[in-house]
C-alpha cells in the first residue's frame, strides 16, 4: 500500500511503530552505522529515516552521544503547506512588480524581526571574522587595498574549491569566480546562461531575489509546481520542458528558501537527467546548502553533473555576514563570459573581505562556526514551531525546514498574508508576507518567519500577538482589514 513511498520513510513508518509499541522515553537506540546493518539499508538511507523521526519528535539526538528515544510526548506536528499544484504560464511582470513596489523597506528597530533573510551575527564565527579583519587592517596590509585578480583572491577560491568538493563537486580554481555576494553571482549566471526574452523555470515558491533577478535581465518566469517536503515537482518540470520553450532552470536543492526542504540524491539525480534530455543549464542557488541540519552535507548538483550543465552560486552571506559581500560561482564552461561580465559590471570584488574570508576557512574556523549555526538554528526551528502550535489556529499548515532559518506557514484562507504584515508593523514586528515568492501573485494568504535571531524568552510574545490576529481574522469571517496598520517591511 506504501510501495510509492521512498525506502527511506517505508522504514521510518516501520521503525516509528517498532520504537512507540516496545520503546520507553529515554531510551537509546541503535546507532546510524547499526541500524543501518541490521535493516541491510545504506547510511545515507539510515541517516534520512533518523532525520524524519527527529522530525517527527519520535527521536532526540545528543552531541557527541547519539539518538534517543524522544524523552516526552511530543505534540503533533502541523499538515504541511499545500503543494503548488499547477503549472503557471508566463505572464507579464507588470503587476508582480507593482506588488513588490507597494510594500516598502523599513529602517526601524523592531521589537521581533521575522523579516530578512539574515543569519545571526553575534554568532561566534562572526566575531572571529572580526577580529581577522581588525588585524588586517592594523597591519596595514596594502593588499585589501588592491583590485585583486578579475576572478577573486587566490587564496580564497582555494578554499572554495575545498568546500565544494564537501558537496561532492569536484572543481578548480581557475572554474571559481568571486562576486559580491550571491545576488551578483545568480545574475552573472543568468546573464551568460541565457539570453533576453528566454523562458526561466522556478520552483513555486521561491525567493523572490531570484524572481527579481529574472525579470530585471528581461528573461520570463515559469512557476514549477513544488511540495514542501521533497520539492520542484519533477513531473510537473518534464511536462514544462516537453510543451514550452524552457530555456534554464534555477533551483534551490538544499534548505530552499521559503519552504526549508532538501531534495534526495535520488531526485537531484533525475533533474540532471531531465537537464541532458533537453540540453538545458541549472542555475543552483546554494547559499544555504552548508546549513543543513543533517550531520553530512547535501551533495550539489555539479556532483551528479557529466554534462557541464551546472552553474552553482554561493556566498557566505546567509552563513556568516551579509555585510562581507562575499559571494562566488562555479560556472564550468562559461568561465570567460562569466569573467567578462564581472569585468564590466563591477570589475572587482573588494579584497578586504576575501582576504578575511579565506583565513577563516583556512584556520578552522569556518566549520567551527557551521556546526555551532547548525545546531543553533535547528534548536530555535523547534522553538518557533512549538510557538506556532501553541499560538496559531490548528487550521494553519507549517513547512518543516530541513537547514537554513525559514519557516512557511499557510494561514487559513481567509487571512492574508499582506494584511497580517501591514498588522504586524503596527505591532513593532516585521515578517515577510507570502505574495512576494510568487511573480504570479499566489500564496496570499501565507507568511514567512526567519528565525535565525528568534529567542523564544523574547520573541514568544511576539508570535503569540501574530497568532492571536490569525485567530481574530479566522473568526470574523474576513481577511483582518479593520486590523491593519502601518505598512509592511520588505524582506531579503
Amino acid at each position: 500500500m506504501n510501495s510509492h513511498k521512498p525506502k527511506y520513510q517505508r522504514l521510518a513508518d516501520q521503525t516509528q511503530d517498532l520504537l512507540q509499541a516496545i520503546g520507553h522515553p529515554g531510551d537509546r537506540v541503535l546507532s546510524i552505522r547499526d541500524y543501518a546493518r541490521r535493516e541491510d539499508c545504506s547510511i545515507s538511507t539510515a541517516q534520512r529515516v533518523y532525520e524524519l523521526l527527529e522530525l517527527r519528535g519520535v527521536l532526540e539526538s545528543r552531541p557527541r552521544s547519539g539518538y534517543y528515544l524522544a524523552g516526552k510526548e511530543q505534540p503533533l506536528l502541523r499538515p504541511l503547506p499545500t503543494a503548488s499544484l499547477e503549472i503557471a504560464v508566463p505572464r507579464d511582470r507588470t503587476q508582480w512588480l507593482r506588488t513588490e513596489a507597494s510594500v516598502a523597506w523599513h529602517e526601524h528597530n523592531f521589537s521581533a524581526y521575522f523579516a530578512s533573510g539574515m543569519p545571526d551575527v553575534s554568532l561566534a564565527g562572526v566575531k572571529t571574522i572580526n577580529r581577522i579583519m581588525r588585524q588586517l587592517t592594523r597591519n596595514d596590509c596594502h593588499e585589501s587595498h588592491r583590485y585583486g585578480p578579475l576572478q577573486g583572491d587566490l587564496r580564497l577560491r582555494h578554499q572554495l574549491v575545498k568546500r565544494m568538493a564537501l558537496a561532492g563537486a569536484g572543481t578548480n580554481p581557475e572554474n571559481l569566480l568571486v562576486t559580491s555576494g550571491g545576488q551578483e553571482a545568480l545574475h552573472i549566471a543568468l546573464s551568460v546562461a541565457t539570453s533576453a526574452g528566454d523562458l526561466i523555470a522556478v520552483e513555486s515558491p521561491a525567493y523572490h531575489g531570484i524572481t527579481s533577478a529574472i525579470q530585471h535581465l528581461d528573461r520570463r518566469v515559469i512557476e514549477i509546481p513544488t511540495d514542501p517536503l521533497s520539492g520542484m515537482s519533477l513531473p510537473s518540470l518534464q511536462l514544462a520542458l516537453e510543451n514550452l520553450d524552457v530555456k534554464a532552470v534555477v533551483i534551490s536543492t538544499s534548505a530552499q528558501n521559503p519552504l526549508g526542504f532538501s531534495m534526495d540524491d535520488a531526485s537531484r539525480q533525475a533533474l540532471l537527467r531531465l537537464a541532458d534530455d533537453y540540453e538545458i543549464p541549472l542555475i543552483e542557488d546554494d547559499v544555504y546548502g552548508e546549513l543543513g541540519y543533517d550531520r553530512n552535507r547535501c551533495r550539489g548538483l555539479r556532483a551528479y553533473d557529466t554534462q557541464d550543465r551546472v552553474i552553482t552560486c554561493g556566498s557566505v552571506s546567509k552563513t556568516l555576514s551579509p555585510g562581507l559581500r562575499v559571494g562566488w560561482l562555479e560556472t564550468g564552461r562559461w568561465i570567460e563570459q562569466a569573467a567578462l561580465h564581472k569585468r564590466v559590471s563591477s570589475m572587482r570584488t573588494p579584497m578586504l573581505g576575501q582576504l578575511a574570508v579565506a583565513r577563516h576557512m583556512e584556520e578552522g574556523h569556518y566549520d567551527r562556526h557551521l556546526r555551532l549555526a547548525r545546531t543553533v538554528y535547528a534548536q530555535r526551528a523547534r522553538d518557533l514551531q512549538q510557538a506556532v502550535r501553541e499560538y496559531f489556529p490548528s487550521e494553519c499548515r507549517v513547512s518543516r525546514p530541513r537547514g537554513g532559518f525559514m519557516l512557511w506557514i499557510e494561514l487559513p484562507a481567509a487571512c492574508k498574508g499582506m494584511e497580517l504584515a501591514n498588522f504586524a508593523v503596527s505591532e513593532n514586528i516585521a515578517l515577510s508576507p507570502g505574495v512576494l515568492f510568487s511573480h504570479r501573485g499566489h500564496y496570499t494568504n501565507c507568511i514567512r518567519l526567519c528565525y535565525s535571531g528568534y529567542v523564544k524568552s523574547e520573541h514568544e510574545a511576539s508570535v503569540k500577538v501574530l497568532g492571536d490576529w490569525v485567530k481574530s481574522c479566522q473568526e470574523q469571517g474576513q481577511d483582518g482589514r479593520n486590523l491593519q496598520a502601518g505598512t509592511v517591511s520588505l524582506s531579503s
